[in-house]
């Protein structure tokens, strides 16, 4: 491109103390595949940067140095005023996009002229840097926001994010940019304005990606939501914000709230509001007699002072409340009045202006509505409604016959927020065990295609349950058709726990090695300073290393078992699992001290509770001949995980050899409540009843098993010998009877024979 030439696209980096980074940053935009593009690099007052933007030698990048530091919203808005591009977006200066973002995001624009925006989906990463070095090891990568436009939810949440969105420069700029009073999410601040005039559309590709430390991190993200209460006036700035009008994709509201008193009752009241309700309105206060000057009601306010939707009109002398409404509406340029007092319970029906709007637009001969909240009813009133400005102010009006009919319902939940309440029944079943239940619910929510999220981000959940219901030819079929679509990293490592779940062991290594080459994690990185570290949760690629040790075990490799079970200990050297990986070695090995010492080794107290460390002790004891002690350790494990089900077969199989058949019925058949749908815990469960000589719970057990599995040799073994041995008794019975030989009598009352004999059906 020549240097003249007018750029597509207008990229903006607001950087800060960070040029470790910001070279990969700046990288990644070299390698777009759209290459007319401009690259403004703005230094918000840090170190200087200036070589490294200089090394580049490209005149398509513009350097911005400046010694004050202000904020990215300032610095953004200062790249707003300085771009030539059609689009613009925005990368952090230590986050990358891939090389398609430029091409498929401007494509979208493009084609479709009406909307403001698009957007993609990034991944999430999760990354340690090398203080020595200065080079950033990847640890993870998750999908954490994914989901289709939807207006409502965008005036509740944020699920645009900066580095994933490219918009019209002019649509920015037409809803006043970047707000420089608001510290953190800033791009939610522009795209809820946005979102009041313009369509934004999702192309559901992975575009890029933005980082977060494995420890503290220096987001100002992160810093700002240290402080609770600035966080939530930061919020309340981004919801008072409201764009020039008009408005060509939301309805407008001004609240009116009669106030009786000011001071910090009212304040609170006001946040409450504020903080509930999402859709975007004026409040205008009204002073009823309220006292204090109009100077000193704002003062009063505090910190809502500096809200800028909030607004006060005082009246000096108390006045009737609907003469009060009434003044406040003259004033007022909004479709709909929300009429409000100090009994309004903002907290009981958060999303009700968002039904309402729904219902009202759904039922035209509907002028007003109130909502059926204890506490809220008033009768004969027009207090805490929604109500059309023209209607009230026709029906209000001084000296006439005025009715306003203001009907009391319970609003249907808004469209928008539709996924939002599916998903939350989902988890409730989830957390219930109600599996079945919970799949076909989760099966709807995955064909709803406007404004829910899809199956990149809902494959977290379908996963387990596919899983549990050993649904394999369904997950692995997404799991592929998303990698196809470039969703690599997640659902390659989904890919390996899947073939861990089918106990392919090849291919649980060969799906682990390709998630950690998609991170570019080897294994001499971790010989990096970094590392080893402690880490509360546990990342992807610790699960995976442990899996992969897990595979190579089985398949007696057992040097690279070891192998990675020493990786897996650097990433978390605070875990017990992978000193568990090494007892598993040495006992595969037959080295039966080294796997007792290393047990005893184990960290505590993960290690002492991990039902895995005394089925490990258990398998030694055997190999010792030792079966009383290691029936006991596997007793142990079972109490530890009742619902785990690899305590299964080492229990049945310790306590047959020993005879404990009374011993295990009870942790067995509480398995079994707990997993009904494990087959191989019920055919167990039945071979312990026959040798108990239960055979009707025998029977009972095996019929269960083969329900669930038609083909369990055990319990197809114990039901065809027990219905055999029961047809040759009743074969016996019979035959005894028919000889007279069978002990019962067969002595009739001979007055009751006639009338047995009428009755009898041959």
């Amino acid at each position: 491109m020549s240097p003249k030439a007018r750029p597509k696209v207008t990229a903006l980096i607001s950087t800060f103390n960070r040029p470790q980074y910001l070279t990969e940053a700046i990288e990644s935009i070299e390698a777009q595949t759209l290459q007319n593009w401009e690259l403004i690099v703005l230094n918000d007052g840090g170190v200087d940067v200036g070589h490294v933007v200089e090394k580049f030698a490209d005149p398509r990048i513009i350097y911005v140095p400046d010694e004050q530091n202000c904020g990215a919203a300032i610095r953004f808005n200062q790249g707003l005023r300085l771009a030539t591009g059609d689009y613009v977006c925005y990368l952090g200066d230590d986050d990358v996009f891939y090389p398609n973002h430029f091409e498929l995001l401007s494509k979208c624009l493009d084609d479709n002229p009406d909307i403001g925006m698009a957007y993609s989906d990034l991944y999430a990463v999760t990354s340690v840097s090398d203080a020595k070095t200065g080079k950033r090891h990847i640890l993870e990568k998750q999908m954490l926001v994914s989901r289709d436009f939807n207006r409502e939810f965008m005036f509740h949440y944020n699920h645009v994010l900066h580095v994933s969105l490219m918009h019209r420069r002019e649509a920015a700029l037409r809803v006043g940019a970047f707000d420089e009073e608001v510290k953190v999410l800033i791009e939610w601040s522009l795209n809820r304005r946005m979102a009041f005039l313009y369509d934004f559309k999702h192309v559901e590709v992975p575009t890029g990606e933005y980082h977060m430390g494995v420890f503290k991190s220096d987001r100002i993200s992160v810093r700002e939501r240290r402080n609770n209460d600035s966080f939530k006036h930061n919020l309340r700035r981004i919801r008072c914000n409201l764009p020039p009008e008009p408005w060509s994709k939301v309805e407008t509201i001004d609240l009116l709230y009669l106030v009786d008193r000011w001071g910090d009752k009212l304040n609170n009241h006001i946040k409450e509001i504020i903080d509930n309700f999402d859709y975007p309105m004026r409040i205008k206060l009204i002073g009823n007699g309220a006292g204090l000057s109009h100077q000193e009601a704002l003062d009063s306010l505090k910190e809502l002072n500096q809200l800028r939707n909030i607004s006060i009109m005082r009246i000096p002398q108390r006045i009737d409340p609907i003469v009060a409404f009434r003044r406040a509406a003259k004033t007022s340029r909004a479709k709909f009045l929300f009429l409000v007092t100090p009994a309004l319970q903002a907290v009981a029906a958060p999303r009700r202006l968002f039904a309402a709007i729904e219902s009202i637009k759904n039922n035209p001969e509907m002028k007003s509505l109130r909502w059926a909240v204890p506490g809220e009813e008033k009768e004969k009133t027009v207090f805490e409604c929604l109500i059309y400005r023209d209607y009230f102010l026709s029906h209000t009006k001084p000296g006439g016959k005025n009715v306003i009919t203001v009907p009391s319902v319970v609003v249907a939940p808004p469209k928008g927020f539709k996924f939002d309440i599916m998903y939350g029944e989902f988890q409730r079943l989830t957390k219930a065990g109600e599996t079945e239940k919970a799949r076909g619910l989760l099966e709807q929510i995955l064909s709803e295609k406007v404004g829910f999220p899809h199956i990149q981000f809902l494959m977290t959940d379908l996963f387990p349950l596919c899983l549990a219901t050993n649904d394999y030819e369904r997950v692995e079929g997404e799991l592929h058709a998303l990698i196809e679509r470039g969703y690599l990293t997640d659902n390659l490592v989904r890919l390996s726990q899947l073939r861990l779940h089918q106990k392919k062991w090849p291919e649980v290594i060969d799906y682990g090695q390709k998630a950690l080459d998609s991170m570019n994690l080897k294994p001499e990185d971790f010989e990096a300073d970094c590392f080893p570290f402690k880490l509360g949760n546990e990342l992807k690629s610790f699960k995976l290393l442990i899996d992969m040790g897990q595979a190579y075990l089985e398949l007696g490799d057992f040097g690279q078992a070891a192998r990675h079970y020493h990786m897996a200990s650097k990433l978390k050297s605070n875990s017990h699992k992978p000193f568990l990986g090494f007892a598993k070695t040495y006992l595969a090995a037959g080295h039966l001290d080294r796997a007792e010492g290393a047990i005893a080794k184990l960290p505590q107290p993960d290690g002492r509770n991990d039902p895995e460390s005394f089925r490990i002790l258990a398998a030694v004891w055997r190999k010792r001949k030792n079966l009383p002690l290691a029936f006991e350790l596997l007793k142990k494990a079972f109490e530890l995980a009742p619902e785990d089900e690899l305590n299964v077969e080492p229990f049945y199989f310790t306590g047959a050899g020993l005879g404990r058949w009374q011993d295990m019925v009870g942790p067995l058949k509480n398995f079994c409540l707990r997993k009904d749908t494990h087959a191989s815990a019920h055919a167990r469960l039945a071979s312990i009843h026959f040798n108990l000589g239960e055979e009707f719970l025998a029977l009972d057990a095996a019929e269960k098993a083969l329900e669930i599995d038609p083909k369990n040799p055990v319990a197809k073994s114990i039901a065809e010998r027990l219905k055999e041995a029961r047809a040759k008794e009743r074969l016996s019975q019979a035959a005894q009877v028919s000889d007279g030989q069978n002990g019962l009598s067969l002595d009739f009352d001979s007055e009751m024979l006639p009338g047995l004999l009428d009755n009898a059906t041959w």
